[in-house]
């Protein structure tokens, strides 16, 4: 029989710590993902998120906060990819179908986001925009149309 390992108690108190906070501060339903070593949180019934590539995030964030909707946007460990978090969705295929050219994805409900911790246990998957306290996550119809917006926008320089 091989050796089991242990978890790391110290880290499994700060994921605990932090899974608290998120809970409390956002009344967001986070996991802690022993084996993993990672805090995560199920895609559908409490929110839901939007995926697209990093250049489109930039500018879909920067339209989002113009339109004062801007939420939390996490990274993922490339870089590459930008992850809106946004309330449930209420997608339907008509709508996934407007934004299947865009290289927009939602999330598949059941699926699970990995999510920071707060201790800075998780330097690959920092907060592009940090989510705050008392603030409402933005409808993902407004993230889906910042994005065909910010699509639609010539990507450098300005019209002459």
């Amino acid at each position: 029989m091989g050796l089991r390992s242990t978890p790391d108690v110290e880290l499994l108190r700060s994921l605990t710590v932090a899974r608290t906070w998120y809970e409390e501060r956002f009344g967001w339903p986070v996991t802690v993902e022993v084996a993993a070593g990672r805090l995560v949180m199920e895609v559908g019934e409490w929110v839901d998120a939007v995926a697209m590539p990093q250049p489109l995030g930039r500018r879909v964030l920067s339209e989002l906060w113009i339109a004062m909707l801007a939420g939390p946007v996490l990274t993922d460990a490339t870089a590459r990819w930008w992850m809106f978090l946004t309330r449930p969705a209420a997608a339907t295929e008509w709508s996934v179908r407007q934004i299947r050219g865009l290289d927009v994805h939602l999330v598949p409900r059941g699926s699970h986001v990995v999510v920071p911790s707060e201790t800075g246990e998780s330097p690959r998957l920092p907060w592009i925009e940090r989510p705050r306290a008392l603030h409402q996550l933005p409808p993902w119809t407004a993230v889906i149309g910042a994005a065909r917006r910010a699509s639609a926008e010539p990507v450098t320089g300005l019209a002459a």
